[in-house]
C-alpha cells in the first residue's frame, strides 16, 4: 500500500511546481526570472505551453533524484508508441553536467516531437525539466529562447 501510495505520488509530480511563486508573465527557475514568450501561456509557475513548444520544470529532493528522473522518462515512453531514446548531456545555468534522454516518437498529426527530459542540479537545486518539440534541436542556438537562458546542450 506504501509503494501504491509513492506510486501515485510520482505519478502527480511532474508538473507541480513546489516552492514556486503563482503564474504570471514572468516565470523564474532556479532564482533566474524568465520573461513569458508571446504566443505562449504559463499554465503554473513551472509549466509553459505554445505553438512551438511546452516546458515543465519541477523541484527535487536531492534523495528523489535517484528513482523520481527514470521513473519520468519509463513514464514518458510508456505514453507514446515506437520511441527512440537517446541519453545525452547538458548543463543548467553554466552548473555541473546534467543528464537527459531525447525521446523521438512520432505525432498523431504524422509529425515528429522531440521531447528532452534533463535532471541535474542548477544553482545547488535539484530540478527536472521536460521540453518538447517538433523540431530536433542539433545546438544550444536551436533551442527556444526562453530555454536557452538556463539550458545548454553538449553537441
Amino acid at each position: 500500500m506504501k509503494n501504491l501510495l509513492f506510486f501515485a505520488l510520482l505519478l502527480a509530480l511532474p508538473f507541480t511546481g513546489r516552492a514556486q511563486a503563482a503564474a504570471g508573465s514572468q516565470l523564474n527557475f532556479c532564482g533566474v526570472n524568465l520573461p513569458l514568450e508571446n504566443g505562449y501561456t504559463a499554465v503554473s509557475s513551472s509549466e509553459v505551453t505554445g505553438p512551438a513548444y511546452q516546458l515543465a520544470w519541477v523541484y527535487l529532493d536531492y534523495r528523489e533524484m535517484r528513482t523520481y528522473p527514470p521513473e519520468h522518462v519509463r513514464v514518458a515512453k510508456k505514453k507514446q508508441k515506437n520511441v527512440e531514446v537517446t541519453p545525452f548531456t547538458c548543463t543548467l545555468l553554466d552548473g555541473p553536467p546534467a543528464q537527459g534522454t531525447r525521446l523521438a516518437y512520432a505525432t498523431e498529426t504524422g509529425g515528429m516531437a522531440y521531447q528532452y527530459i534533463v535532471f541535474g542540479i542548477a544553482k545547488g537545486q535539484p530540478v527536472l525539466i521536460d521540453l518538447t518539440l517538433p523540431l530536433d534541436p542539433e545546438k544550444t542556438a536551436d533551442l527556444p529562447a526562453l530555454v536557452q537562458q538556463f539550458m545548454r546542450l553538449e553537441k
